[in-house]
């Protein structure tokens, strides 16, 4: 389910993708780049020089963000970032698979990306005044992920199972740990958990408070082709106008045997609206791709960035961490400087450990 950021927190919170080039081992850069804890997904690019990733961060300051990355540059650990920042929503564009009786094609019609289309409005919208309690906050992390296939029953047993796993893991931690600091945070996290179970009653009631205010828009992702079959890449274009911008990626999946999800973004760096398109197809569309958009005069830059499949152990994904919600406030906040911190203190530790890298 996809969740309208803006009915949901009275402050800014917009989504960022960040290109970033690094000759790093990638369990390294990962387990780096996770001290930055509002990210959402690790995307492993195809290499050339440098290894590469599209990482996805939840942000509420992209200035923060960007010191926490402008340390790792500076320190070697990356060698290039690039950040494009998402300020609405995202429209899902699921394949055709029969186009007046005949199989679709599993190409774009590249003769025609600049026909009318209609745009559909992706801002967010207003605050709606709702607070988030517990259980909501729950749900929203679990449904954001489509944990359960959002069944409200299963998403009850996850969250049980989550809680014991994670019980015993906390008992683990405890015993082993011998910093009276970590040892009162690890205390209080377990006390939390302790609580009673939640109940299917209270999670019907905190899913209906959400429909009602508007909040989620159910989705479905359907696949062109088995999963192993499918390549994966995401390509950002910008046209001499926002309006081309928006046909080419909206016609991009049209009748097409192609999964799409599309979105407006703008460079941070740079300050230009890009357009994004996230597709999912036939492997060989990815060869041709950037001939095809020769043609056109109106586009004016493009990236292309295919997505390596293996090893999956590179891939990482989490849901939205409602823990830095203040349900007083409704207010989502990440607490950039202990990121900061952390990356720091990484960084210093590294050295000392390995001087020579």
């Amino acid at each position: 389910m996809y969740p309208d950021f803006g009915k949901i927190f009275r402050n800014k919170v917009s989504r960022v993708f960040a290109f970033v080039m690094f000759d790093r081992p990638y369990e390294y850069i990962i387990s780096m780049l996770q001290e930055i804890n509002c990210w959402t997904y690790f995307f492993p690019l195809e290499e050339g020089i440098f290894r590469k990733y599209m990482v996805g961060f939840m942000n509420t300051d992209l200035n923060r963000l960007r010191r926490i990355l402008d340390l790792l540059k500076d320190n070697q650990i990356i060698k290039y970032y690039h950040l494009f920042e998402l300020d609405g929503n995202w429209k899902l564009i699921n394949p055709t698979f029969l186009v007046d009786g005949t199989e679709a094609s599993s190409e774009p019609d590249f003769g025609h990306l600049l026909e009318d289309v209609p745009i559909p409005d992706l801002n967010w919208g207003s605050f709606s005044g709702i607070a988030l309690n517990k259980v909501a906050q729950i749900l929203l992390m679990r449904v954001w992920n489509g944990h359960g296939a959002c069944d409200l029953r299963r998403i009850v047993r996850i969250e049980k199972k989550f809680k014991k796993r994670r019980r015993a893991e906390l008992k683990e931690l405890l015993r082993k740990e011998h910093l009276e600091l970590k040892r009162e945070e690890l205390k209080a996290e377990l006390r939390d958990l302790r609580n009673v179970d939640l109940s299917l009653r209270e999670f019907r009631e905190a899913y209906q408070q959400l429909m009602n205010k508007n909040i989620l828009e159910k989705v479905y992702y359907i696949w062109p082709f088995p999963g192993p079959k499918c390549s994966r890449f995401m390509l950002f274009l910008r046209c001499d106008s926002v309006e081309a911008t928006n046909r080419i990626i909206f016609n991009f999946g049209r009748d097409t045997r192609i999964f799409t999800r599309v979105c407006m973004v703008q460079s941070v760096e740079r300050g230009e609206p890009y357009g994004v398109i996230y597709a999912v197809g036939d492997p060989f569309l990815g060869g041709k791709l950037m001939t095809e958009l020769d043609q056109y005069d109106e586009l004016v830059d493009r990236k292309l960035f295919p997505m390596r499949s293996n090893p999956p152990g590179r891939w990482k994904s989490q849901s939205i961490l409602m823990e830095y919600y203040d349900e007083e406030r409704q207010t989502l906040e990440f607490p950039y400087e202990t990121f900061y911190e952390k990356v720091r203190q990484r960084l210093e530790e590294d050295f000392f450990t390995n001087p020579g890298n």
